[in-house]
């Protein structure tokens, strides 16, 4: 059970690095008394070291840090669940996609990010042996 809850922790952090490439607009920053935001980080006007998220598109290097982070996370889940990839895998795409999704959210700094920071460091340290979501034999 708690391999499924660790793989979903992972495909939220996924659901994080990839929401990069569809940011909120103005109307969707509103939705739900403006909670959207904390489950959906981008947004339009987003800015940060890279540019700035506009309504015709975003930062390119940033979309290639966001496909990459959310790859190597979806991996590791599918690693933890044993589906297609090699269990003993799973830490070092856990940490790689982790890392990756920090320095994604860091180049665009803001209090929505906190969240997503917050559950890739939790996943960085699983990955480094910090805490074990579960124990790695099968």
């Amino acid at each position: 059970m708690q391999k499924w809850l660790f793989a979903a922790l992972l495909a939220l952090q996924a659901h994080f690095a990839a929401s990069y490439l569809v940011p909120l607009d103005e109307q969707a920053q509103r939705t739900f008394a403006g909670l959207l935001r904390w489950a959906w980080p981008w947004a339009i006007g987003d800015s940060g070291p890279l540019g700035q998220m506009t309504a015709s598109g975003f930062p390119l290097p940033g979309f290639f840090i966001a496909v990459t982070a959310a790859t190597l996370l979806i991996l590791a889940a599918l690693a933890i669940v044993g589906i297609w990839v090699p269990f003993g895998w799973w830490k070092a795409l856990a940490i790689a996609g982790a890392v990756l999704s920090v320095v994604l959210m860091a180049l665009f700094p803001g209090w929505t990010k906190l969240l997503p920071i917050a559950t890739a460091l939790a996943i960085l340290a699983a990955g480094l042996d910090y805490w074990s979501p579960f124990a790695t034999r099968r």
